[in-house]
This record gives C-alpha cells, structure tokens and sequence, in this order.
C-alpha cells in the first residue's frame, strides 16, 4: 500500500457514500498497524471547501474529503485499485491548508 493509492471502501454502510478511500500516510510507515485515509465521495451537493479536492477517478468526478481523514486498522483493507498520485501536490496543499491553514 502506497502513499496516494484508491481502496475501495470495505464498510458497507459508508460505501453507497464514499466508495473509495485514498491512502495518505506515508508508505515509509510500513510497520504501523494503521493507515491514514480520507474518503473519496460521490455526493454532487456537498460544497467543496479549500480543503476538499474533486479527482476524477474511473469516469466519476469525486470529491476527496480530507477534513474526514481518519486512521484505520490495515487489517481488513482492500489491495489498490489505482492511484491520484498525479494529484500529489494539490493533495499536500490542501493537507498543509487543514493541518496549518495557509
């Protein structure tokens, strides 16, 4: 599991909502039993903030919600499916934005 990688969702009942999460932990990190990750959602009314980020990601215009990141057990996780590493410095931005505000 690499820094940047799409999972699917494996919870059931967020996955109608957010049927993907990205992967943003470091995969330097390996040893940890947990992962960082946000969520990749399909809802077209929810507003994008200065910290939110719309990725098209298999034909669909998501929107990756970083304000709802949040560290989960690896075990259980799916294999990647893709990646939004082409995305990598709006990613950082926007995290430096939640994380600093600037």
């Amino acid at each position: 599991m690499r820094q940047f990688d799409v999972l699917q969702n494996q919870n059931p009942s967020t996955r109608g909502y957010a049927p993907y999460v990205v992967v943003l932990q470091s995969h330097h990190l390996e040893p940890l039993d947990t992962v960082l990750l946000a969520p990749l959602v399909n809802d077209a009314r929810r507003s994008v903030s200065s910290v939110d980020l719309v990725i098209d990601f298999g034909g669909q215009a998501l929107v990756l919600v970083l304000a709802e990141v949040a560290g989960v057990p690896k075990q259980g996780l799916s294999r990647a499916i893709g990646s939004v590493i082409d995305r990598e410095d709006e990613i950082r931005r926007a995290l430096d934005r939640l994380f600093t505000g600037f």
